[in-house]
Order: structure tokens, then sequence, then C-alpha cells
């Protein structure tokens, strides 16, 4: 059985479709609600979702608690404003290979997302709930330890990347300042140049080495928005770092 174990917290528009898109292959749903303020958890609920509650400290802690919930041999991590494609919807998981990497389809402006790096932007979500574990020391952009073998699909998952500019300037953030103080926390520093020269080379890689300019205006705010979040991660990294000294 694979279980959709999705991390939710105020997501009461985004979470339908989620769980409509994941309900008719995957025996359990599984949200786990941060603390929502909104109808988060009854909208999950009323969907057929199985909701436990854990306050949110950071995304890997999340993840690793809906891991060890899940009740699924395989898990299938889609966050709210992720969809399953129809061709993942076909996946027959073999038990040989211990995870999936999947390719992410992101949406933003009306644009599917080809170039700058967001196509086809693999990650791996569809794992072994036995052979894998979260790393909890990457409290952001987490990543899974997987023993055994990893192999490609081709079924994708669909992202509507963000609500709008300023939406997606909220989170660029909020994972920047999470990002510096796990950077912090590992002993990396940031010096003075750090905040100017690393988001220079964000924009620089995403809008023309990877010809993210080809997207158009979403591909150039694509590109603004990862700078964006190096300049906010790498501020707060010196911060932290001038604080220590």
């Amino acid at each position: 059985m694979i279980s959709a174990a999705i991390i939710a917290q105020d997501e009461e528009r985004a979470l339908p479709g989620c769980i409509a898109s994941v309900r008719d292959f995957c025996g359990e749903v599984l949200v786990v609600d941060g603390g929502s303020r909104d109808r988060t958890r009854e909208v999950a609920e009323s969907a057929g979702a199985r909701v436990l509650q854990r306050p949110f400290d950071d995304y890997a802690r999340q993840h690793e608690f809906a891991r060890t919930q899940a009740r699924g041999a395989w898990i299938l991590s889609i966050d709210a404003d992720e969809r399953a494609s129809p061709e993942l919807s076909r996946v027959q998981p073999d038990a040989a290979v211990a995870a999936y990497s999947l390719p992410f389809k992101n949406h933003y402006r009306g644009v599917w997302l080809r170039h700058g790096g967001f196509w086809p932007d693999r990650h791996v979500r569809l794992f072994q709930r036995d052979r894998c574990r979260y790393d909890l020391s990457r409290t952001v952009h987490e990543k899974l330890v997987v023993e055994g073998p990893i192999a490609p699909l081709d079924a994708a998952i669909l992202h509507d990347s963000y609500e709008s500019w300023d939406d997606c300037i909220a989170k660029m953030t909020r994972y920047g300042l999470r990002g510096a103080e796990m950077l912090h926390a590992s002993g990396r520093r940031a010096g003075a140049l750090d905040p100017v020269v690393r988001p220079a080379w964000r924009f620089l890689r995403a809008f023309v080495l990877q010809a993210g300019f080809l997207d158009g205006v979403a591909g150039f705010e694509m590109a603004k928005a990862r700078a964006h979040e190096g300049k906010v991660k790498y501020t707060h990294l010196r911060d932290l770092s001038a604080r220590r000294t």
C-alpha cells in the first residue's frame, strides 16, 4: 500500500485538490497539521484523510514524524500545493528499489517553467517507509537518506508554485532565514561579500546559464526569487556569525 503523506499548515484552499489527486491510488492519505488557524483539519477529514497534529518546529522533523506514522509500506510525500499527475497514479513500485526520484512540473504566472533549473527539477518523493529516513540536520529543503537504490521515474508531480509574487517572496524569506540558521548550526559562517556575491550568482545561473529567460517574465521573477532567498540567507548568516565573534 502507498500512503500519501501531506505536511500542511493553513492550507484549507489547496488541500482538497491535493487529496483528490492521490485518493484513487493511495490506500491512505495522512495529513500532519502543524497548528493551522484555518479549517485545514476539518477540510482534510471531510476529504477522507487521517489527520494527526504536531506543532511545527521544522520541515525535517515534520516529515520524519509523517514517515513514522504512515501505515503503508510505500510513502508518497506530497505538499498541499502539489498534485499527482495521471501518470504517477499508474505507477507500480518495485520492491527492489528503495526510492524513486520524480520530476516536478512547476507552474507560475500561467507558465509551466521549462528552464532556470525548474525542469525536470527531480526530488525523491516516493520511497519505502522502512528503507528511508529524513536527515534531521536539514531543517529546510529537507533531505531523505535512502538505504538502497534510487530509480528515476518520468511520472511527474505538478506544483502550483506560488499564488503571487508577494507569496513567493514571503516563502523565499522564510526559507532563507531557516537556511541560515541551519548553516550556522552546522558551523558555516558568512563573510562580508557573501550577501552580495551569492545572490548575484544565483540570479546569473538561473536566468542566463540555465536559460530562465526563455520562460519570459515568469523565468525572470523566479531568478529574482532565488537571488532573494540567497540574500536573506547569507545576510542572516553573516549577522549570526558576527554575534558569535
